[in-house]
């Protein structure tokens, strides 16, 4: 009954072992797939806060531009607006 035993162990032993690299292999590579999604998940990440970023700065200086031409446009006109008129006016609105 002993030697079935044993016989048994030696036998699963021989079948288990390959299972067990492959299974070991196997996780190695998850691991490895997982450790390189998570760099790409990074660098993923980091553009979308420097293309973000970019956005807002272009933002930023559009807004500051127009409220620069809205106040020159505002000088320019109030220094027309207090020139004298060189303008007759033909008839008189009522």
């Amino acid at each position: 009954m002993d030697e079935i035993r044993e016989a048994l162990r030696d036998g699963l032993r021989e079948e288990a072992a390959p299972i067990g690299r492959r299974l070991a292999e196997v996780k190695g590579l998850s691991n490895n797939a997982i450790r390189r999604l998570a760099g790409i998940e990074a660098a993923v990440e980091a553009e979308r806060n420097a293309r973000l970023d970019d956005v807002t700065l272009l933002i930023d200086l559009l807004t500051e531009g127009w409220r620069a031409m809205n106040t020159r446009l505002d000088r320019i006109e109030a220094a027309l607006a207090a020139q004298p008129s060189n303008v007759v006016h033909l008839r008189e609105s009522a």
